[in-house]
């Protein structure tokens, strides 16, 4: 099994070396070729543009000279004046001398093929052969065409028969610059002689000319037709020179451009793209053959280097082998797999170890924490520990801090979260306070204790240096658990043998938060006084509340529940009278309920009372205690009296109603009703025209007047036995009434409601 997979990491090894070095190689080659193509065809491209630019510029050095010639000639007098005359055998003196200025007028380099004078109002011209009449010239109309051209001066494109090679013509009007032509010049010059400027330019490709209509006026190459296919390009092109690889007659070409600001013709030189890259191809083929060379060299090295690499390799794959054993049937690896795997089976082992031993010892010095915490380490083992779980030996001074979570009620966590929380606060303190100056954070009970010290400083120093490292815990904590802590600072202690009472201290200083608020840091010195308060009970403003409670008065209530609160943490005092001055309070105004005669509650279970005196207790802020007293004890009370109140003036209510339904027939009055059931009228009457909608004296009236109608319908009763009986002393007064009420005497209700015998 070793021997098959021996080979495995020797084959990796060669040919990684192979990809190394041959690599570069080819990535150099590659680079080289296309970098010396781009390079060959730069400057093919930039040859060209500068033959064509040669060509242009010498060809139209040649127009501009037949131009400039042209233009003296029709500028001479003799010409000007002759274009007023008609053609007669008298002038012939004249034609001559103008003839033989117009031969004087062509000695230019490049021939001109013919010149002509046309006089249009005459009817004559000149030519290079004869003088003649427009009837003695059968297509006299293509040369009188050129008398509507737009300008005063143009080159223009003659068309081509099948007895004429093609040609351009220079036309210009006689005289210059007239509004109305006269007469005309036209210089004709044969397409062979732009052509032979086009070949004593142009060394590699093809040139072409457009006129500015794109037509082709000369070419490098008469035969070829493929320059045509370049008119759509050229049409979408306004760049004065460009260059662009189009595709020629089936062939990809080279195309650079240049249009002439002179007469607007455009210059094409086309060269295809294979003749340009033939010196690159050689190149290419140069670049291989050394690339080629190099590879073989590159990997004969590879074999020799892999070789002298890898036997070292070897040998300590046979000695971990040898003396481990071999790999298991199914392990695929190759030889580093087998040793990685055998030391990495090595290191777990002894990280584990490493683990344990560092977990015990870290669980070690919290646990010497907390029993240094309790009082139960003896100051004569206390150097030993502190050696052995490397603790700081040279503090002249310790103090503590106390971290205590304010609340967890308007954040993400529960209540279950606590104990981790303040796991991650111990945490927290540990990274933000160096090793040298603190123990070991460690939980008790609801808090975090921290023991902390230092080498010599004032006191202000170190109640500087105690304040920095709360307010960073405080800082950090707020912005990594989104929480708002308070922390409790003992009074800097000489003698490390006394963290328990720091750690009283500083638990005990947490205790004032309930005055100070949220996020506090308390020093133990900057809370406690010397001399308490003999009570910090606010009597008055308890009083208020206890009334304002009894009489509903919810808003006025609220109002001197915070002002009884703040009262009692205006004094300086003991935590202890806090809590007892709440407890007070507590006491006061569940006895309320209890104190009304009228509207007692039911006692609170005594395990629920004691439930609830906890809870008191255990409110760290005045905001929480206002907000616990106003839900959990004033509301609910002033609830339960408003269910309680309205329940019994119903029962009153009623007890009224039954004795008018009783006694409606004699002298009952309201106070008689309120004597009876112990009320003041005063507060009878109130109490019934609250729950019945009615006053007492309404509704006793209304009750006797349907008695009344009754005994008018369903008895034979007299009138003034009814009202009698009505407690009337006079009928008449009943008959007033009844007629007050209905509209209608109480003889005539009788007669309209009682059915007729």
């Amino acid at each position: 099994m070793m021997k098959l997979r021996s080979r495995k990491y020797y084959f990796r090894l060669l040919m990684f070396s192979l990809l190394i070095g041959t690599l570069p190689v080819i990535i150099v080659g590659t680079v080289s070729y296309y970098k010396s193509s781009s390079i060959v065809q730069e400057k093919v491209n930039q040859s060209r543009m500068e033959t064509l630019q040669q060509m242009q510029l010498r060809m139209e050095q040649v127009l501009k000279t037949i131009d400039h010639s042209v233009t003296q000639y029709i500028s001479l007098p003799i010409v000007v004046n002759a274009m007023s005359l008609p053609y007669s055998g008298g002038d012939y003196q004249l034609y001559r001398e103008m003839y033989q200025s117009m031969i004087r007028s062509q000695t230019f380099e490049l021939a001109v093929s013919n010149m002509t004078v046309l006089n249009l109002n005459g009817r004559w011209g000149i030519d290079n052969n004869n003088i003649f009449t427009f009837d003695d010239v059968k297509e006299m109309e293509k040369l009188l065409r050129y008398e509507t051209l737009p300008s005063f001066s143009a080159w223009v494109t003659n068309d081509t028969t099948t007895d004429s090679s093609p040609s351009i013509s220079l036309v210009k009007k006689i005289p210059l610059n007239s509004l109305k032509a006269e007469g005309l010049l036209i210089v004709t010059i044969a397409e062979s002689e732009l052509a032979r400027l086009l070949e004593a330019d142009n060394r590699i490709g093809s040139m072409v000319v457009f006129n500015q209509e794109y037509q082709v006026l000369t070419q490098s190459h008469p035969s070829s037709s493929k320059f045509e296919e370049l008119v759509p390009l050229l049409r979408k092109q306004h760049e004065e020179e460009g260059h662009y690889n189009v595709k020629l007659a089936g062939d990809d070409t080279s195309v650079i451009m240049r249009k002439s600001n002179y007469n607007g013709w455009t210059y094409i030189s086309a060269i295809s793209i294979k003749d340009i890259t033939r010196d690159s191809r050689s190149i290419g083929w140069m670049t291989l053959a050394v690339c080629g060379l190099l590879v073989l060299l590159t990997a004969a090295f590879s074999l020799f280097s892999s070789k002298s690499f890898y036997r070292p390799v070897r040998q300590l794959v046979r000695a971990v082998a040898e003396r481990i054993g071999d790999a298991p049937q199914e392990d695929k690896g190759d030889e580093f797999a087998l040793i990685g795997s055998r030391v990495q089976a090595m290191l777990q082992s002894e990280s584990k170890l490493s683990a344990q031993v560092v977990g015990q010892m870290r669980e070690l010095r919290r646990f010497f924490v907390i029993k240094l915490i309790h009082g139960e380490v003896r100051e004569a083992q206390l150097r030993d520990y502190l050696e052995e779980y490397h603790y700081p030996l040279d503090w002249s001074w310790h103090a503590a801090l106390a971290i205590q979570i304010d609340s967890l009620e308007d954040s993400r966590y529960e209540e279950r979260d606590r104990d981790l929380l303040l796991f991650a606060i111990a945490n927290i303190a540990g990274e933000l306070i160096p090793d040298k100056e603190r123990l070991d954070p460690v939980l008790l009970e609801q808090s975090q204790i921290t023991i902390v010290g230092g080498l010599d400083g004032s006191q202000a120093q170190q109640k500087v240096q105690l304040f920095g490292w709360a307010e960073g815990i405080q800082q950090a904590v707020r912005e990594y658990l989104g929480l708002q802590v308070s922390i409790g600072i003992s009074r800097p202690q000489k003698r490390l043998i006394e963290a328990a009472d720091s750690s009283e201290q500083a638990i005990e200083a947490l205790h004032y938060r309930i005055r100070n608020g949220m996020e506090s840091i308390l020093f133990i010195d900057d809370v406690t006084y010397g001399d308490p308060v003999a009570s910090v009970f606010p009597q008055r403003v308890a009083k208020e509340l206890y009334n304002s409670v009894k009489l509903l008065e919810r808003e006025q209530a609220d109002a001197l529940l915070e002002q009884c609160v703040g009262a009692i943490f205006q004094e300086r005092a003991d935590w202890r009278q806090y809590q007892l001055s709440l407890v007070r309070l507590y006491a006061m105004l569940t006895e309320l309920g209890q104190s009304d005669s009228e509207t007692s509650a039911a006692p609170v279970p005594l395990d629920q009372e004691k439930q609830l005196f906890e809870t008191l207790l255990a409110l760290k802020t005045q905001e929480e205690i206002k907000l616990w007293l106003r839900e959990t004890v004033t509301h609910p009370i002033m609830l339960q009296l408003e269910q309680q109140r309205k329940s019994h003036a119903r029962h009153v209510s009623d007890q009224v109603l039954e004795m008018i339904h009783l006694r409606f027939d004699t002298e009952l009055t309201l106070e008689a009703c309120a004597a009876q059931l112990n009320y003041h009228p005063n507060h009878l009457g109130p109490l019934f025209s609250r729950e019945q909608g009615i006053s007492f004296s309404e509704y006793l009236q209304h009750y006797r007047l349907e008695k009344a109608k009754r005994w008018l319908i369903e008895t034979d009763m007299k009138i003034g036995e009814i009202a009698e009986k009505l407690t009337y002393t006079n009928p008449q007064n009943f008959i007033r009434f009844f007629r007050k009420m209905e509209n209608m005497t109480p003889g005539q209700y009788r007669q309209l409601h009682q059915p007729h015998n």
